[in-house]
């Protein structure tokens, strides 16, 4: 009887311990009980978006015409601020930066391309950035000198590794497609790759010691904001990751709309253009016009020239 009571007081004991989630450091100490407590109903379905709707089926022949911009999503602005918000992941809320960098996961090295959202070097996605080029655009290695306690002397110098976090994506570069079809008679729009933009500080002045019979410069070291590119993102490929991501509805919270909802379909977000396709191999706004003022007039030129030839298609 014995034997028996202790086998299963033993098998219960197995039975928990396997049930127990355990990280990489091997304690159970941190791991949640359960999701995040967001309502006071069942939540059934967070975080269960079902899969992408897909595009309609797109014939070669009934495209009758199409143009190629490339605008700018900027996350500063007050209407994309549920693009960029929480700057933190709460709960089940993520920002779209925080979804991009989990997709590309740089804390898994060992994982290969096909495990991971690939990053590509150019525009036309025909070539992959290694993993270690993907950590290497997603950190930056600050030398700083070593200086021993005692004497205050500064005895070498040391390596210090700083990982960019999602909150410095304030911008993305989005390359899009807008043609008509003629079978259906509709003029569409769909994006093609995706550009994250994340804004660094660099030190600029500081003249270092000064050459003999000059005098010292007294500039100085002041910090300026830059920015550095992670590298090309094929839509495609991130819908599947955007569907699965709710995002705050301003409007109304009860009605739960993805990532995918917002920039495929919906495409809530404030943006400009900066280029367009042309025959000066693609040559940006900026290049022929220097006034701020005048290149967003030149973006609403662009914007107005799609709308027109959709409009000229009618009689009336």
């Amino acid at each position: 009887m014995k034997k028996i009571v202790v086998s299963v007081l033993a098998f219960c004991l197995a039975a928990v311990c396997v049930a127990q989630e355990v990280d990489s450091t091997g304690s159970t100490m941190n791991q949640p009980v359960r999701k995040p407590l967001e309502y006071s109903w069942e939540q059934t379905e967070v975080g269960e978006f079902s899969q992408n709707v897909p595009y309609v089926y797109q014939r070669n022949a009934d495209v009758m015409y199409y143009h190629t911009i490339w605008r700018t999503i900027d996350l500063r602005e007050k209407m994309n601020h549920p693009l960029y918000f929480p700057q933190e992941t709460k709960g089940t809320w993520r920002s779209l930066g925080q979804v991009i960098f989990d997709a590309i996961d740089i804390d898994h090295p060992e994982k290969t391309e096909a495990e991971v959202l690939p990053v590509y070097t150019d525009e036309f996605c025909t070539m992959y950035t290694s993993r270690e080029g993907v950590r290497a655009s997603l950190s930056e290695t600050h030398t700083i000198d070593s200086i021993d306690m005692e004497t205050f002397e500064v005895v070498g110098q040391k390596e210090i590794y700083e990982k960019y976090e999602a909150k410095q994506i304030l911008m993305y570069r989005v390359k899009e497609i807008w043609f008509f079809d003629k079978k259906r008679s509709v003029l569409e729009v769909r994006i093609l790759e995706m550009e994250p933009m994340i804004q660094v500080e660099r030190e600029v002045g500081g003249g270092g010691p000064p050459m003999p019979g000059q005098e010292a410069d007294e500039e100085e070291v002041q910090s300026v904001k830059a920015w550095k590119r992670l590298g090309y993102i094929m839509y495609a490929e991130l819908r599947p990751y955007l569907v699965k991501q709710e995002m705050y509805n301003p409007k109304n919270n009860a009605q739960r709309l993805s990532l995918d909802d917002v920039l495929t379909w919906k495409r809530e977000f404030s943006s400009f253009i900066y280029q367009e396709q042309n025959v000066y191999n693609n040559r940006q706004i900026d290049e022929y016009i220097a006034n701020a003022r005048d290149q967003r007039i030149e973006s609403e030129r662009i914007t107005e020239k799609i709308r027109t030839f959709e409009h000229d298609l009618w009689e009336f």
